[in-house]
């Protein structure tokens, strides 16, 4: 019955209620139009076409729309406004049931954003079809990239909803070149620094390979509440879209600062 009338409220809120979108909702399709398709490799390569001749830049992190597509709208209306922000990081839960005009929905707002944006996975992101989809439209769960010679490590630490543990080899591998960079960030759904959503062993390992590979932050959503705690590695959790917030990151050569954005 919950899931009904979560079912029932997507429909509400992108007002689809004819009869001629009676299958939209189907749990089963994962049928990503051609165009939706590989949107972090095309992101990556509009990255490739920003240069700048000084270490001081921005990124915006925004995370958890579930049902908020107007606050979305809202903040990406208010990004696009800010030239000093040069590319978005999603931090997960794109989606609330996966359904894939969730994703659709998801993806034609972020559409209308001037610049390159990355994604990690969130756990609502893996219910029904949704990693299938999220493959599809996005690409890889585990990727980095890097820009201004700062790396950008985007990690998949979900568990219950994807029925596997997190690949912390992949992301000891990825994270052994630290040295070579300014500063590292890490972005990852689970909050590992508060969430009891991993094991203490998982958040164990996640914090030391943080520490021990120079991590200057690492970026988290899930909990839908903000926290911001300084210490060898710094951790941030950035609120959901329940209301428009977003957080600035400011980076420095081997320095960064946080900001919160609220509208």
């Amino acid at each position: 019955m919950k899931f009904i009338r979560k079912l029932l409220f997507i429909a509400v809120a992108v007002t689809l209620t004819t009869c001629d979108n009676l299958f939209e909702y189907s749990v089963y399709s994962a049928d990503v139009k051609s165009e939706q398709k590989n949107t972090t490799s095309k992101n990556l390569e509009l990255l490739k076409h920003i240069t700048i001749t000084e270490q001081d830049f921005k990124f915006a992190f925004v995370t958890d729309v579930h049902y908020s597509y107007n606050n979305l709208r809202t903040v990406i209306e208010d990004i696009n406004k800010r030239d000093d922000v040069l590319f978005v990081v999603f931090g997960g839960d794109i989606a609330d049931q996966a359904l894939l005009k969730e994703f659709e929905i998801f993806y034609d707002i972020m559409k209308n954003l001037n610049k390159p944006y990355f994604t990690v996975i969130g756990n609502h992101d893996y219910n029904s079809e949704g990693s299938l989809i999220y493959s599809r439209m996005f690409g890889d769960f585990n990727y980095s990239f890097v820009f201004n010679n700062n790396k950008f490590v985007l990690f998949d630490d979900i568990i219950w909803e994807s029925n596997k543990d997190p690949d912390f080899d992949w992301l000891a591998d990825d994270l052994s070149d630290h040295a070579n960079y300014n500063q590292v960030f890490a972005f990852a759904h689970i909050p590992t620094y508060v969430s009891r959503d991993l094991t203490p062993e998982m958040r164990e390992t996640y914090q030391g390979l943080m520490e021990d590979n120079n991590v200057s932050l690492s970026l988290h959503g899930h909990t839908h509440s903000y926290f911001y705690e300084e210490g060898d590695v710094d951790y941030l959790i950035v609120p959901s879209l329940k209301d428009p917030v977003y957080a600035t990151v400011q980076i420095q050569d081997k320095d960064f600062n946080v900001e919160l954005i609220e509208l």
